[in-house]
C-alpha cells in the first residue's frame, strides 16, 4: 500500500518493510475482527493508514525527545484495539507496552493481535485504569502514559497520572482545539504531581486530519488518596 509507505517514510520508522508487513496484518486481524464486534468505526483502509496508524506514529517523536530510558516502559489506557499501544510497540520495539482496557472482548481481541504479529514485550491487563493506579505492581510504574480520545484531560490525569514514575510523562492525544480542556485540567494536573511542559498542534501526513499531543511532567508523587473511585472521578472531576 503507496500510503501506509509514505507514512512510515514520514515518520522515519526504521526496518519500515518488517513494519509495513506487521502492520498490514495487524490492520487486516482489526478489520476481519470488526464484522463480529464493534473494534473501530473506520473499515476503508486508507483512512485507517491515517486516523489510527498515522495518529499513533505520532507520538514517536515525543517518546524519542521525552525519553531517559533506553527502554522505556509505557501503558495505553482505553486502548482498544490496541492502538496507539501496539502500532508505537511495532515501530519502536525498544520500548514496552501495557495494554490497558477495561472491555473483555477488546482485551482478548489484543492478546489474539500480539500472539499473532509475535511480539514479545507487549502485556495485555483487563481493569479499570483508576484500580489500577491504585495496585502496588502498577502505581507509578510508568515512563509513558498514552491516552487517545478517552475522556475529558481532567479525568484522565486522573487516571493516568498515579501510574507515572516520577520524571514519566503522560502524552494525551487530543483533536485541534484542546485549550477549554487544558484549563479546565490546571487544578487536576497540579494536584495529582504534574506540570503541563508542552502542547503541539499539527496535522496528520497525507491528511486534512488535525490534531494535538499535550504532555505532562510528573514532578511528584501523586498523593496516596489518588485515584478516586469510578463515580467519584465522573461525578465530581477534580
Amino acid at each position: 500500500m503507496e500510503l501506509l509507505d509514505r507514512v512510515l517514510e514520514y515518520y522515519k520508522v526504521k526496518n519500515p518493510l518488517v513494519v509495513k508487513q506487521l502492520f498490514l496484518k495487524y490492520m487486516n486481524l482489526v478489520l476481519e475482527k470488526n464484522k463480529l464486534f464493534n473494534l473501530t468505526a473506520i473499515e476503508d483502509e486508507e483512512e485507517f493508514v491515517i486516523k489510527h496508524i498515522a495518529d499513533s506514529l505520532s507520538l514517536l517523536k515525543f517518546l524519542e525527545e521525552e525519553s531517559s530510558s533506553q527502554n522505556p516502559v509505557a501503558i495505553d489506557i482505553g486502548s482498544g484495539f490496541g492502538a496507539p499501544g501496539l502500532f508505537v510497540k511495532i515501530a519502536m520495539p525498544s520500548i514496552n507496552v501495557w495494554l490497558n482496557d477495561s472491555n473483555k472482548k477488546k482485551c482478548n481481541f489484543m492478546i489474539e493481535a500480539k500472539e499473532s504479529l509475535g511480539i514479545s514485550g507487549v502485556n495485555v491487563v483487563c481493569e479499570r485504569a483508576e484500580v489500577l493506579g491504585r495496585k502496588e505492581d502498577f502505581r507509578e510504574k510508568f515512563d509513558f502514559v498514552f491516552a487517545r480520545a478517552v475522556d475529558r484531560l481532567n479525568v484522565l490525569c486522573e487516571y493516568a497520572l498515579p501510574l507515572l514514575k516520577i520524571g514519566g510523562a503522560f502524552l494525551a492525544q487530543k483533536g485541534y482545539v484542546c485549550e477549554d480542556e487544558i484549563e479546565l485540567a490546571s487544578n487536576a494536573i497540579e494536584l495529582l504531581g504534574g506540570r503541563l511542559t508542552r502542547v503541539e498542534k499539527f496535522v496528520l501526513p497525507f491528511s486534512d486530519e488535525k490534531r494535538s499531543v499535550i504532555v505532562i511532567k510528573k514532578l511528584r508523587q501523586t498523593p496516596s488518596n489518588f485515584p478516586r473511585n469510578t463515580k467519584q472521578i465522573v461525578k465530581k472531576p477534580l
